[in-house]
């Protein structure tokens, strides 16, 4: 591996946190110019890495002007710099056996690239030349706008991605209710506007770079000798605070034959995914309704339901997803709300271990894979509070008052059918 003496004695204080897998607990530095990064080696044996450049500019930091530029950004991922054309990057890519993959949440852009360990400082600095490089020309702009229209129609056409991104705009409204796509009512139209939006994401201070295969100490020296070295923290802008507002987003559609639910809850991001498993309204065996309330209710009344649950910064959102013919949607959500105060609310102690139980299997299977680890290391550098098994065991003794106190609360609601046959949310008891 490549390592400059130099840029490490530059390197910031070393942090510590929880493990994000089986292994040794990474370490956090900060490079000279404020980069946050990340890495764990994984198994000595194993020749494979991964290298991600992750950008805590998402969705949620849009305004009107800007509205749908996060997704226009993720899609220019890899794309013409001013040292390499796209042909290029990819064509290279693949002399190496490398996957190339871009990702855009609500909070984060990430470009990730998958390669054995002895490419990664040429693919950090690939990764340096679009934090720094990127040309944004008008013709890759047309293309990408194809590109970036397909995704949101396919969006539109997958109703449980539209209702769970009606439910955020019915919880937050702004910042974390800003979808995740560039609809069709979008103001970027040129190249030049994502050029502004990316000027204002790629600041030192919201970008991270973590890795796989690899120690800390050694991707903070390659950082350090790439392009990313040159990013200023100068125009940082600052994520609006996530604000639980409460109320209902409807989407009218007549001619669906079914109709979708999102009922959700605020929560703390610490106990979203536990809340989630209490929920259960997935079975784990294929065959059989499952032992939790609400998994045995669907399978029961023939509808479907599954929980969720998003944590964020400094918020979070838990729920459930009902899927039912149109003419019974209204009864389908009235059972669940039922269900949910006089059992899920109520939570016993043995539905409490089986929550948490499911939790943590839940995430030591996300942990062991390469994206679950690269999901972790760029919370834990970007202080985005990361979901360890060490975060489920301190919820855990609390978790029956938390769901009492979860799920007594108000919800918010989004749907997607006719409005004469959906259920409004202040009718549910709650």
């Amino acid at each position: 591996m490549l390592r400059s003496k130099a840029a490490i004695a530059k390197l910031g204080a070393l942090r510590t946190y929880a493990s994000v897998s089986s292994g040794v607990a990474p370490t956090v530095l900060s490079t000279a110019n404020g980069i946050k990064v990340a890495a764990t080696e994984g198994h000595p044996d194993s020749p494979l890495a991964s290298v991600s450049l992750v950008i805590n500019h998402g969705s949620r930091f849009e305004t009107a002007s800007t509205s749908g530029a996060a997704h226009y950004l993720k899609a220019f991922g890899f794309r013409n710099t001013q040292d390499r054309t796209s042909f290029r990057t990819v064509r290279e890519a693949e002399l190496n056996g490398a996957t190339l993959t871009a990702e855009a949440t609500r909070e984060n852009i990430t470009y990730t690239v998958q390669c054995f360990r002895d490419a990664l400082p040429y693919f950090v600095d690939i990764l340096g030349d679009i934090a720094a490089a990127t040309k944004f020309s008008e013709h890759e702009f047309r293309d990408i706008a194809k590109l970036v229209k397909f995704e949101a129609l396919g969006a539109r056409e997958n109703p449980q991605a539209r209702v769970l991104d009606g439910v955020h705009q019915a919880a937050f409204r702004n910042g974390l209710g800003n979808s995740l796509y560039a609809l069709d009512s979008s103001p970027v139209s040129t190249g030049d506007a994502v050029r502004q939006y990316a000027q204002s994401a790629m600041q030192s201070g919201r970008v991270a770079v973590v890795a796989t295969g690899v120690d800390s100490a050694t991707l903070a020296a390659l950082v350090a000798e790439s392009k990313l070295a040159e990013l200023t923290n100068e125009n940082a802008v600052s994520a609006p605070k996530a604000k639980f507002t409460g109320g209902q987003h409807q989407i009218y559609e007549s001619a669906s034959p079914v109709s979708h639910y999102a009922l959700a809850f605020e929560s703390d991001p610490s106990s979203a995914s536990a809340l989630a498993s209490l929920l259960g309204a997935q079975r784990r065996l294929k065959w059989g309704a499952g032992a939790s309330p609400l998994a045995k209710l669907a399978f029961t009344e023939g509808f479907a339901a599954e929980s969720f649950s998003f944590a964020y910064s400094d918020a979070a959102l838990v729920g459930v997803v009902v899927s039912a013919p149109a003419a019974h949607i209204k009864s389908a959500v009235e059972k669940v709300a039922g269900v949910i105060q006089a059992s899920v609310a109520k939570a016993s102690p043995e539905a409490v271990a089986r929550a948490v139980a499911a939790t943590r299997l839940d995430i030591a299977e996300a942990q062991s894979t390469q994206q679950g680890v690269i999901r972790d290391l760029s919370k834990l550098a970007l202080n985005q509070g990361p979901l360890s098994l060490k975060t489920v065991d301190g919820v855990a003794a609390s978790l029956a008052q938390t769901a009492a106190k979860v799920f007594s609360a108000k919800p918010v609601a989004a749907s997607i059918g006719l409005s004469q046959t959906t259920a409004y949310v202040d009718t549910l008891g709650f």
